[in-house]
């Protein structure tokens, strides 16, 4: 992907969104995982290992969606699909998801103010560079480029990322 960010809109509508979010938010989480070495874990996550039949035809049709939009990932191995969420106040770390790897993010939450955060901050060449999260934006990116997840300021932000590794 070459350090590339992709974004797509509108995936789905606000009110498919906020159906997925109300069902998502049912997850058995557990807390986060440590964005690198040395690190306190931060926020609270779920894996979609072995998903019930109704977390598996949200997951299937949001994975259907993206190969829509991005045809080239049906060539790569899909090798996780999880749910994060960081309630206020969470602080990620910057990371890398990995060599090799491709990272699709979906957001399901409500539409918020910009004072309200939630952004996902990419860091490129010295700079950081934000993405709002947007309900059903698809962020779709490079797993070398450093990025994280910012909290809102009073809701809680649900994230269901996609990792594929590039053959």
């Amino acid at each position: 992907m070459n350090n590339q960010i992709i974004i797509y809109d509108n995936i789905f509508t606000n009110v498919t969104i906020e159906k997925y979010g109300k069902i998502l938010k049912g997850c058995p989480f557990h807390y986060g995982e440590m964005d690198k070495p040395n690190t306190q874990p931060t926020g609270l996550t779920t894996d979609f290992i072995n998903p019930s039949e109704e977390y598996s035809i949200i997951l299937d049709t949001i994975l259907s969606k993206i190969y829509e939009k991005e045809p080239s990932l049906k060539n790569m191995k899909l090798f996780r699909r999880y749910l994060n969420l960081f309630l206020p106040s969470d602080n990620p770390y910057f990371h890398i998801d990995g060599d090799r790897t491709v990272t699709c993010m979906v957001y399901i939450n409500p539409e918020t103010e910009y004072d309200e955060g939630g952004e996902t901050q990419f860091i490129d060449r010295g700079t950081i560079q934000c993405v709002r999260s947007l309900p059903g934006r698809l962020v779709i990116f490079d797993g070398n480029i450093q990025h994280r997840a910012t909290s809102f300021r009073t809701i809680p932000r649900l994230t269901l990322i996609f990792k594929f590794h590039i053959e």
